[in-house]
């Protein structure tokens, strides 16, 4: 792949917070993460809190069925942490994406930019599995910021923030195969591409497994000291979210241990479409 460094982004955007740094490599990489067992489940008729097992986003869990982030936080703690409780810190090491769980592709033609739509709101319908397909798919977004003994990264929620000169990487792992952009938008309100730094290419993921970016283990991002807020934006769509076949509805956060949470609901016919948008303000 292609790198840029600060130079090479400030051509991109004029404010030019956002570095790639290459950085000494360690071992002990992450051991690939397994896929859950995909199977099927009917609803269950009966009260909302029946709890009975079903087949959510491949795992086999029983649970109440309003409890939309409380399923997703465990499915993310198998699938995306190998079963850690709170993952506060992992070993340099361990922040790379397993063998196949990242790709760089071509980008589609035509498709158009998804605004952030995100509420701090709880979901009002239930999570259920109908005719083997959930009603909400997900994603989970983690800051991996290095700490000062170069060996070691904190997890932390997206909207945790940074302080200037912070080296960091991000986590994500979805519910759903995604094609998944990073881009920039400064003060005067532009938007460019930030990573892949070619346009013409995607991140394509697979559901279930942890990517780390940038995809390079050895590379970082970084803040520059600049003035004006900097807003970065993370895009991950389900390749068949085109034109009306994109979920529309409102995309639910909330914030723990593990990163920022967010699921979507999407219903028959529709394809989760997901943007956050996070202001990077600098703390010194």
């Amino acid at each position: 792949m292609t790198f840029f460094s600060s130079s090479t982004w400030r051509r991109h955007s004029a404010a030019g917070v956002m570095a790639l740094l290459l950085l000494p490599s360690f071992s002990n990489a992450e051991p690939p993460v397994s896929q859950g067992k995909t199977e099927t489940a009917n609803t269950e008729s009966g009260g909302e809190e029946a709890a009975q097992p079903k087949f959510i986003w491949g795992i086999l869990i029983k649970f109440a069925a309003s409890k939309a982030f409380e399923i997703f936080t465990e499915w993310s703690g198998k699938q995306l942490f190998n079963g850690m409780e709170q993952p506060l810190m992992m070993p340099r090491g361990a922040a790379v994406s397993p063998p196949g769980a990242a790709t760089l592709v071509p980008v589609s033609k035509g498709v158009a930019p998804i605004d952030p739509n995100v509420t701090d709101s709880a979901p009002s319908d239930p999570l259920v599995v109908d005719n083997g397909k959930e009603n909400y798919q997900g994603a989970l977004f983690s800051l991996l910021v290095l700490q000062p003994d170069g060996q070691s990264v904190a997890v932390r929620p997206i909207h945790a923030g940074f302080k200037s000169g912070e080296k960091f990487r991000i986590r994500i792992g979805a519910t759903f195969d995604g094609d998944l952009s990073l881009d920039n938008i400064n003060p005067q309100g532009e938007r460019s591409r930030l990573y892949p730094a070619n346009e013409q290419q995607i991140v394509k993921i697979k559901r279930g497994m942890p990517v780390i970016l940038p995809l390079d283990r050895d590379s970082f991002f970084q803040f520059d000291d600049v003035e004006g807020e900097e807003k970065l934006v993370i895009t991950l769509r389900d390749p068949r979210a085109r034109d009306n076949a994109a979920a529309q509805s409102l995309v639910h956060r909330q914030e723990n241990e593990q990163g920022t949470a967010l699921l979507q609901e999407v219903k028959s016919g529709k394809f989760a479409a997901i943007a956050e948008s996070i202001a990077l303000q600098h703390r010194q």
